[in-house]
C-alpha cells in the first residue's frame, strides 16, 4: 500500500518524460492482474484511496509538463492501459463521467452569462445536463446516476471556453474520492 501511494504520489507530481513512463510501468505492474508482481486486492484498494483514478484522468488531460514527449515515449498510453484495467475502470469513468458534466456546466453557465446566441444565429449549447448547472461534484454525481446520457468528452470542447469556470486542479482534487 506504501509504495502504491509513493507511485501515484510520483505520477502526479512534477517527472521527466522518462520518470512518468518508469512510474507507470511499476504500477501498471502492481494493479494488472495478468502481471507477475500483481499486489492483489491491497493494491487496488491502495491505488483506489490514493485517488489513481483522478489522477490518471488529470494527467491524460492535463498539458503540464513535457506530455509530447510523454505521448511520444509511450506513458501517455501506458497511463490509458492502467485506468483501464479492469479493478479500475469503472471508476475511472466515474470520475471522467463527473468531470465532464463539470465542464459542460461550466461552459453552459459561461455561454448562459452572454446568452444563448452567439451572434451567429446559432447556439452552442450542450443538452446533455438538460441546462441545469451542477455546483458541486455530488450534484454531478447525481446527475451521472440519474442518466444514462453521456457528457460531451473532453476532447471535443473548447478548452477555452472552461477556463473561467472550472479550475481543473480543484476539479482533480475533489474527484480524488470519489469510488465506484
Amino acid at each position: 500500500a506504501k509504495r502504491i501511494q509513493e507511485l501515484v504520489t510520483a505520477i502526479e507530481g512534477s517527472q521527466s518524460p522518462s520518470e512518468r513512463k518508469e512510474t507507470a510501468v511499476s504500477l501498471k505492474a502492481l494493479l494488472d492482474t495478468s502481471s507477475e508482481t500483481y499486489g492483489g486486492d491491497a493494491a487496488v484498494e491502495a491505488a483506489l484511496a490514493a485517488g489513481l483514478p483522478s489522477v490518471l484522468r488529470y494527467r491524460l488531460d492535463s498539458m503540464d509538463g513535457d506530455w509530447m514527449a510523454e505521448a511520444k515515449n509511450g506513458a501517455m498510453d501506458l497511463m490509458d492501459e492502467i485506468a483501464r484495467l479492469p479493478n479500475l475502470v469503472k471508476t475511472f469513468d466515474e470520475v471522467t463521467d463527473i468531470k465532464n458534466i463539470m465542464v459542460n456546466a461550466a461552459i453552459e453557465e459561461q455561454h448562459g452569462a452572454h446568452g444563448d446566441d452567439d451572434g451567429h444565429g446559432h447556439s452552442h449549447g450542450n443538452s446533455n445536463s438538460g441546462g441545469r448547472v451542477y455546483k458541486s461534484r455530488r450534484a454531478a454525481v447525481n446527475q451521472t446516476q440519474a442518466t444514462s446520457q453521456r457528457p460531451t468528452p473532453a476532447h471535443q470542447q473548447s478548452r477555452a471556453h472552461v477556463g473561467a469556470g472550472v479550475s481543473f486542479a480543484d476539479l482533480h482534487q475533489e474527484l480524488k474520492d470519489v469510488r465506484k
